[in-house]
């Protein structure tokens, strides 16, 4: 299945004409809900294709119209294991779709936000591009080589996933690096900037948490 999937969460709301942008650029796709995440979409007036969670967080009118109209719910006990993004998650990989995208994950509560980024190992596990998304920056887990064109004046951050990342490169940054190292609690990867038509990152051995701003100095600080 070449589809790509949208995951919305019960976190932050993101701007909502960034949001549609994007989801439009995307063409095949499939919609997944985290209960929470309903009222994103209700105010987008957006339908989910998929409603996943304990339902503890949709309001039960809502619920009851979605499921009036159809749409595939999948309810999970209150006492479960996993947060609702996790299941959702799951549940998109289990699909094998091209790319997977996570909105409102990010801000608001430090605990949910780092399992979120965490879960991005899945992703990175199954061979699936997978990304957190927000309007200021998306994030995703770099193993080998990236790539960006045409985005001089944009901020990316590097951070460790692993005890230490080796042998990695950067040309077309500020900051440029060849064959270098960063262990996982250094901040020394924090707030390089692209500034050639072409930037490239490659990394021999480890996982590098990459975080790139989506516009030149317009941070969540900033607003």
């Amino acid at each position: 299945m070449n589809q790509n999937i949208i995951i919305v969460s019960g976190g932050c709301s993101v701007d909502p004409i960034f949001f549609i942008n994007q989801i439009k650029k995307m063409g095949n796709r499939l919609i997944i809900c985290c209960d929470g995440g309903a009222r994103h979409l209700r105010n987008l007036g957006i339908k989910p294709d998929v409603i996943i969670g304990d339902m503890d967080s949709i309001d039960s009118v809502q619920l009851a119209n979605y499921s009036a109209q159809k749409i595939k719910i999948i309810k999970y006990p209150a006492n479960k294991d996993f947060t609702d993004t996790e299941l959702a998650l799951d549940y998109a990989l289990s699909l094998k779709p091209r790319e997977i995208l996570i909105w409102c994950s990010l801000g608001g509560r430090i605990d949910h936000t780092l399992a979120n980024v965490f879960l991005l190992c899945k992703g990175e596990k199954k061979g699936i591009a997978t990304f957190l998304m927000d309007e200021h920056c998306e994030v995703f887990i770099l193993n080998k080589k990236v790539s960006f064109i045409k985005e001089a004046g944009k901020t990316v951050s590097l951070l460790a996933l692993t005890p230490q990342v080796t042998g990695f490169t950067l040309t077309g940054f500020l900051y440029p690096l060849k064959k270098g190292s960063l262990k996982m609690g250094e901040s020394r990867g924090i707030s390089n900037i692209i500034n050639k038509d072409r930037a490239d990152i490659t990394v021999d051995k480890g996982k590098l948490l990459l975080i790139k701003y989506h516009r030149k100095d317009f941070f969540p600080e900033a607003t």
